[in-house]
């Protein structure tokens, strides 16, 4: 792609100078950290944190103390880290379908797979809340673990997210900006002891190592917005990584206690996100109003949950029309994802998958996710407007 200074990245990465300068301030800092308002926000809940996402869930499955080689059911549509932290653990993935109504775990299929299962990763997607009265119904006593990597703050009939399994985890890295970091929160106390034991194991981060990545943590930010973006910054990042997964890092490193960095902006963050949510809630809702007189399928919310719209998932009618949109809207000076496309290949690969996840198959080529972020400018969001309602034209 040749330069294009105005490109409009397809993920929000606001990890500010402000955010770096809190960070080192964070390292240093001899005293606990107030964790008030995250208390106030979710509820008292007993909380834990990791060096990331993907190490919080390990350290959740080690606790539950499963046997070995337990399949734990999954949703296929998901970052395949996912899949490498229960094999880290010492289990097998069962992949679940989605339920194209809303792209999480399908209940039915859940059903269906559930007899063979010790416990179940349920994934929040696009920050949309799964449906967990009849997940939690189907699974009975097996243990439920929420996946809320893309779902801070939404709610599911009055409830966060993260508050309705047995435990759930976090990545401070997606939605808020932190940097990095995974939390966990825990909702039955009597796996408190074996979580503080796991977390005990993992070795903490020095603070050399802090420094050095709040530092790359802000130029990657910095490069990750217009003019540097469109100039250089999506080039590379599309040589170096698989450009439909850039949203995230591939495979499993290594389980470590979190950063003081990383928590230090995470909470600092949240005090004011809430604000941040209400206007990417905002940008959405334009963008359901004013494409609702296309053909594409769009993403509604459900009447009974609050959603904080961290992606934007637009369906098309088959993969050949996806690809003619992404190319044009590139063109149009507008980036885009095909987020998680070869996730089921590569699960056939590497991780057992058997094709049994139809409706994975089939939006993994519809689907092509759009910006709708809270930094947006309003004259970036009717020129994502202008741009999709000309795709009809194309096929």
């Amino acid at each position: 792609m040749k330069p294009k200074p105005s490109l409009i990245p397809r993920f929000n990465k606001d990890y500010s100078f402000n955010d770096f300068c809190y960070g080192i301030k964070s390292i240093f800092t001899n005293t606990d950290f107030d964790l008030n308002t995250l208390e106030a926000i979710l509820d008292n809940k007993n909380f834990f944190f990791t060096n990331s996402g993907r190490t919080s869930l390990y350290v959740i499955l080690k606790a539950l103390n499963l046997p070995k080689g337990s399949k734990v059911g999954v949703p296929l549509y998901s970052c395949t880290v996912v899949f490498d932290a229960i094999l880290k653990a010492g289990h097998v993935p069962c992949f679940i379908d989605i339920c194209l109504d809303n792209y999480t775990l399908d209940t039915q299929d859940l059903e269906d797979k559930i007899e063979s299962l010790s416990a179940i990763v349920v994934i929040h997607t696009f920050g949309r809340p799964a449906d967990m009265d009849k997940i939690n119904k189907i699974a009975k006593s097996i243990p439920v673990i929420e996946d809320c990597a893309h779902s801070l703050l939404s709610e599911y009939k009055g409830k966060k997210t993260g508050t309705m399994g047995t435990a759930s985890f976090f990545s401070l890295a997606k939605y808020i900006s932190a940097g990095g970091g995974g939390m966990i929160i825990l909702n039955d106390d009597e796996l408190k002891e074996n979580i503080q034991i796991e977390i005990a194991r993992l070795n903490n981060l020095s603070r050399l190592n802090g420094i050095r990545h709040s530092l790359f943590t802000y130029v990657y930010s910095f490069l990750y917005h217009k003019p540097w973006y469109g100039l250089f910054a999506f080039s590379i990042g599309s040589y170096i990584e698989n450009k439909v997964d850039f949203v995230g890092n591939k495979g499993f490193k290594s389980a470590k206690k979190i950063r003081k960095s990383d928590l230090g902006v995470f909470l600092k963050k949240l005090e004011v996100f809430r604000e941040k949510v209400e206007v990417q809630r905002k940008n959405s809702q334009i963008l359901l109003n004013e494409l609702e007189c296309t053909s594409l399928v769009l993403p509604y919310e459900w009447w009974d949950t609050y959603c904080n719209c961290f992606l934007f998932p637009l369906r098309f009618t088959d993969k050949r029309g996806r690809d003619l949109a992404s190319n044009f809207l590139t063109n149009e000076g507008i980036d885009t994802s095909t987020l998680y496309s070869e996730t089921p290949s590569q699960a056939k690969q590497y991780y057992g998958y058997t094709g049994d996840c139809p409706n994975t198959d089939e939006f993994v080529e519809r689907v092509l996710i759009i910006p709708n972020y809270y930094s947006l400018t309003s004259e970036e969001l009717i020129n994502i407007i202008t741009a999709i309602k000309k795709i009809g034209e194309l096929t």
